[in-house]
């Protein structure tokens, strides 16, 4: 007898598997992630596994493997997270830094920041823009001199000659940033608004080990199974694209007093004209002015100015004023300017002072005024006769300020 056959498939396996249901998931190893990028050496993990039945019948899971598994567990397949190397050199002055001809240990700031993924050591170097650059304004047109470079090292805000003194950025960690000095002389005989144009230059080097580590290549040819080297870093100011470097520009603007001296000598009478078309002559009274002037961009801090009588003239001690005729013309008869025996007036011109009153008269004597004779040398002292008071330093003339000394003297 002939079996029927049946039209329902059979159930055994097709092709070795008849229904087959497949599940997927992975399981991914994590490192450390920075803003700059997860660290290099890191190891990436990444495991497959896969989950399936064999004729409804659920069967073991098969993990899986850089060569291949089909049974078990399986093994991650991993790889490591190379360098990229980046660094970014920013300066952190707001303007130019002001100073004066002559100057010393003038001071401009700039912050290194490790914008790579490993930790670096970074060498700096400063140096000077080309004539012709701009900033902030300026152009440059001076070098500055004896510059050198410094890390903050104390964590004391500002530049200390004794306890800033790392030349080079040892172990800077990803993300982590430094602040570096540039520090210069600046050359006596520069004007205002001179200006020289620094930059500061932070290359990464080697890092883990003491000192300076040494300097970095980039990684030929294909990824390798180790931490690669590559150099990501834009181009600044004063280096190239991807070169392991990056600058930054400053600049130090001259801003300072510019003081002119006048001495002028006009006649004040003659003992036979008095004050009428008087001549030099024998007799004659003569009127020194000293004007100091402060026409540049800062404040100056007068300390004195001297003056040693000519020997074929003779003090006046009470700075006559001439008037009065031919007997006015004379040191013992004539009228005094302010009283007797005060042969000093200092006056100022276009000043916000905003106390005392000017004229001032002083002794001729050899004391502790602020005007002093002492054989036939006049000595102003203009720490007191421009005393401090609000918005000023003893001795200090403004900008657009002139302080004048009055003397007379006789013609022998």
């Amino acid at each position: 007898m002939e079996r029927s056959r049946s039209n329902n498939p059979p159930t055994r396996l097709r092709s070795g598997i008849a229904a087959l249901a497949v599940a997927m998931s992975f399981a991914i190893g994590t490192g450390t992630v920075h803003a700059a990028g997860t660290a290099s050496g890191t190891s990436i993990d990444n495991l497959s596994t896969l989950n399936y039945s064999v004729s409804g019948v659920a069967q073991p899971a098969i993990g899986s493997s850089p060569t291949g598994n089909s049974v078990g567990a399986g093994t991650p397949t991993a790889f490591v997270v190379d360098n990229r190397v980046n660094v970014t050199v920013a300066t952190t002055d707001g303007t130019f830094v002001s100073v004066v001809p002559g100057s010393t240990v003038q001071v401009t700031t700039f912050s290194v920041t490790n914008t790579g993924n490993t930790v670096q050591d970074f060498a700096l170097a400063s140096g000077q823009a080309a004539a012709g650059q701009t900033l902030f304004g300026g152009t440059d047109n001076f070098d500055a001199t004896a510059c050198a470079q410094f890390a903050e090292t104390n964590a004391t805000a500002g530049y200390q000659a004794g306890a800033d003194t790392a030349t080079f950025l040892d172990e800077l960690a990803a993300d982590a940033s430094r602040t570096v000095y540039v520090v210069c002389s600046i050359p006596a005989g520069q004007v205002n608004n001179d200006q020289a144009v620094v930059s500061l230059t932070a290359t990464a080097r080697a890092g883990g080990a003491g000192g300076l580590g040494a300097a970095l290549t980039e990684t030929a040819g294909a990824n390798t199974a180790g931490v690669d080297i590559v150099f990501g870093d834009v181009a600044g100011l004063d280096d190239a694209l991807r070169d392991a470097a990056h600058s930054s520009r400053s600049a130090y603007r001259i801003v300072s007093a510019a003081l002119s001296v006048a001495k002028t000598a006009t006649l004040i009478c003659d003992p036979f004209n008095g004050v009428t078309n008087p001549k030099n002559i024998p007799a004659a009274i003569v009127r020194w002015t000293i004007t100091i002037t402060n026409t540049g961009a800062a404040s100056a801090t007068l300390s004195t100015v001297t003056d040693t009588i000519n020997a074929l003239t003779t003090f006046d001690a009470n700075l006559v004023t001439g008037l009065g005729g031919a007997a006015g013309c004379s040191s013992a008869t004539g009228a005094p300017e302010s009283l007797a025996g005060r042969g000093f007036k200092l006056s100022i011109a276009g000043t916000t002072r905003p106390g005392g009153s000017y004229p001032k008269f002083f002794t001729t004597a050899n004391d502790v005024d602020s005007i002093n004779l002492n054989a036939g040398l006049v000595t102003v002292n203009y720490a007191t006769a421009l005393p401090a008071e609000p918005g000023y330093v003893a001795g200090e003339l403004k900008t657009g300020e002139s302080v004048i000394v009055y003397f007379n003297v006789t013609v022998n």
